[in-house]
């Protein structure tokens, strides 16, 4: 049971250590002159770090190893940290896990626990398990989480979330965890097969991860009891004091949705009791792709100094902390001897982004005045072979009122509310009253009214679900997205006929996000991978998303994080109303406000 090594462990490579570490046989890599910080003793002390093959043989004052064929670093004026840990990814944000990987490793990331939501819904098993371990061989080590519930119920997402399927996820060595678990009420309301899958994890020595943003005491007990082991949905201090006196680890979240960090943060360094920050992370939770292009782990570690936390503590918070988490702290986590040669050279301690990264004892980054430079042949994978093609359904429509929805004989109206990026409520509005009116069988809205058409349509559009959305944009002609996390299509506007060409120009590139205004194209980026991910390099990604995000904004978009908004709006496990493939869905009372139509059988 449990989990394998993270790298090649045996009685020859232990042997090695050991000859290097006494001085019998020569090191490989031999770091000297700088200094290195001890997450384990929390000190910051000049230390010479000798490296054997994959990993770490020797800390402290001798230079015995050092041979002729050892190849010597002289990191003096600089600082030795390990290599930063994210205990909790989604590597899905338009961009992919490659060009996600590429990128944290350039800013010293060099484990990433990432969440497996978008692959096991979009992809065959087989071929989502073939990709994990085609990923194994990046100088990131991608590790993963099993969801235990899809987020967005369909009859396919239940036929996948099987015993078996789970099964094997649980025990496969590269997988960590269970969850996020959103959907933990039922968990604690008997659910038998969440319950099955939560003992065999710890069974298997894997960790649980809630999603429990506002909980109160009395939903956190049972969520301890049921074996939930950290939660990344603090939002304030008593948030974090309540994780950590339940006996979870708290892990605090600056994403580009939930920046919540530098005021918890605040608050966590002005409090005047006791906080145990051993049991203490941060994550980045998944930033989009502007947000991403700032920073990572070190974007964390940045804010953590600007708000006083003691320096060594910040960098325990993303190395030791996290390994120690998921049981790895004998491979990662820290600079050791024994423990995999992932180190990052600092210019200074309150600099972290590396100016060199060694991964498995090997050069992979070089920042230079020059730039950076990654070192050996860039990993690619066949994403055609692993079930990751565009987009290839069509709607074979040629007129766009299918588009609009129509009145049901009721005198009002449901309207989803956007309140804030991905919160909506309900609100009523009644027909006739200026706002929304009839046209024959259709429900039209006012000019400036700021009321959205919004349809969610199945990929091979067999049904629509309609509905009006407030909140979203006050002047939107027409946008298409395939980027949605229920992966249906979302078509959003106040013109049918604009919304109409984005749908047929994001059919064209494949899937995508595509937004019309005043007849042109003016904004738009291919999502070919499934309809949810870019094969481009992430500055590319970024720069094609800054254009849709500002095209957005000009067009009234009031939110600070459209493409979340975007993913979210199908998503069942967030309040109030979603629109979801069997219709407008009232979340907190779980019923139909308005059924979905059948396009085509």
């Amino acid at each position: 049971m449990g989990r394998g090594r993270l790298r090649a462990w045996n009685r020859e490579i232990m042997n090695q250590l050991i000859r290097v570490s006494r001085g019998i046989e020569e090191a490989d890599l031999f770091f000297t002159g700088g200094e290195v910080l001890n997450v384990y003793s929390g000190e910051v002390a000049r230390a010479n770090l000798a490296v054997k093959g994959e990993r770490i043989a020797y800390l402290g004052g001798s230079e015995k190893m050092v041979g002729e064929r050892t190849r010597v670093i002289d990191t003096s004026g600089r600082l030795l940290v390990p290599g930063y840990i994210e205990p909790h990814a989604h590597p899905v944000q338009l961009y992919n896990p490659l060009t996600h990987a590429d990128q944290v490793l350039t800013r010293g990331t060099t484990l990433s626990v990432n969440d497996n939501l978008f692959f096991f819904n979009a992809m065959p098993l087989e071929s989502f398990m073939k990709m994990i371990e085609d990923l194994s061989s990046h100088p990131v080590k991608m590790l993963w989480s099993a969801r235990l519930d899809p987020q967005t119920y369909t009859e396919e997402a239940a036929t996948r979330f099987s015993p078996e399927n789970l099964s094997r996820m649980i025990r496969h060595p590269w997988f960590v965890q269970v969850g996020e678990l959103t959907d933990w009420p039922s968990l604690l309301g008997g659910n038998e097969s969440m319950q099955e899958w939560m003992v065999e994890a710890a069974e298997w020595g894997k960790r649980a991860e809630g999603h429990a943003p506002g909980a109160s005491e009395n939903t956190l007990n049972p969520l301890a009891a049921a074996g939930v082991t950290a939660c990344h949905e603090s939002i304030k201090l008593e948030d974090v004091l309540r994780r950590l006196r339940l006996g979870m680890y708290a892990t605090l979240r600056c994403s580009s949705l939930r920046p919540d960090l530098p005021e918890i943060l605040a608050a966590l360094m002005e409090w005047d009791g006791p906080v145990a920050w051993e049991r203490v992370m941060m994550t980045t939770d998944s930033p989009t792709p502007t947000t991403f292009a700032r920073g990572f782990t070190d974007l964390l570690l940045g804010i953590a100094l600007e708000r006083g936390m003691p320096p060594v503590t910040a960098y325990q918070l993303v190395t030791r902390n996290p390994a120690v988490y998921y049981g790895l702290d004998d491979e990662i986590g820290g600079l050791a001897p024994g423990r995999v040669a992932d180190i990052l050279v600092l210019d200074a301690i309150d600099r972290p982004v590396p100016r060199q990264v060694y991964a498995d004892g090997r050069l992979v980054v070089d920042r230079t005045e020059g730039g950076v430079k990654l070192s050996g042949p860039p990993l690619t994978l066949d994403w055609e072979e692993l079930g990751l093609r565009p987009l290839t359904s069509r709607s074979g429509r040629r007129d766009s009122d299918w588009l609009v929805p129509e009145h049901d004989g009721y005198a009002s109206f449901p309207v989803m509310s956007l309140v804030d990026p991905v919160i909506t409520r309900q609100v009523d509005i009644e027909l006739g009253s200026g706002d929304v009116e009839k046209k024959g069988t259709k429900v039209v809205v006012r000019p400036g009214s700021g009321l959205c058409f919004i349809n969610l349509v199945d990929r091979d559009y067999r049904t629509i679900s309609q509905g009006l959305l407030q909140g979203f944009a006050h002047r939107l002609d027409g946008m298409a997205a395939s980027y949605t996390g229920s992966f249906d299509l979302l078509v959003i506007g106040q013109d049918s006929a604009a919304m109409h060409r984005a749908l047929k120009r994001m059919e064209e590139l494949g899937g995508g996000i595509v937004i019309v205004q005043d007849r042109e194209v003016a904004a738009e980026i291919a999502l070919p991978l499934g309809g949810m991910m870019s094969p481009l390099s992430l500055s590319e990604v970024t720069a094609l998303t800054a254009g849709i995000e500002e095209t957005m904004y000009k067009a009234g978009y009031p939110h600070h994080d459209l493409i979340y908004t975007l993913l979210f709006l199908s998503s069942t496990h967030l309040p109030e109303l979603r629109l979801t493939r069997d219709g407008l869905w009232n979340v907190k009372e779980r019923r139909l406000l308005r059924r979905s139509r059948i396009l085509r059988e």
